[in-house]
């Protein structure tokens, strides 16, 4: 079985345990990581919105909890008709511990639509350089 089928069936699984009780938006990630692990998360929703969680943001903590700190490729899914990209907040996270190279594919429920590379998505991401205080 391809990483990216095993990353599609761990999304969907995800997917189906969002609490997403007022949207009623599921979304699902999965990430395969440097050390060749699958971690996956779903949407947490909450009733003042801002305090939900992304499935992406919840699958990198997962990720990080477990100690690796690479994403190879990531996968997301939704219960929308349309692909779901990640969000803003969530393509910085993922680029915090990924490369240009990382890969970012979009499903729906039964295959993979589209691949990206990071760079393709977010060309100009933040980054520790603009940290440097010299």
């Amino acid at each position: 079985m391809e990483i990216k089928d095993k990353l599609l069936k761990e999304a969907i699984k995800a997917k189906n345990n969002a609490y997403a009780i007022y949207s009623n938006y599921c979304v699902g990630a999965s990430i395969y990581s440097e050390n060749k692990k699958i971690y996956s998360s779903c949407n947490v929703e909450n009733i003042s919105y801002p305090c939900g969680t992304c499935a992406e943001a919840g699958a990198i903590s997962a990720m990080i909890v477990n100690g690796d700190r690479k994403i190879v490729e990531i996968l997301i899914t939704s219960s929308g008709n349309e692909l779901v990209y990640p969000c803003g907040a969530c393509l910085q996270r993922i680029s915090e511990f990924s490369d240009d190279n990382t890969l970012i594919h979009l499903a729906d429920n039964t295959k993979v639509c589209k691949t990206y590379k990071l760079k393709d998505l977010m060309p100009h991401q933040f980054n520790a350089k603009e940290l440097a205080n010299d």
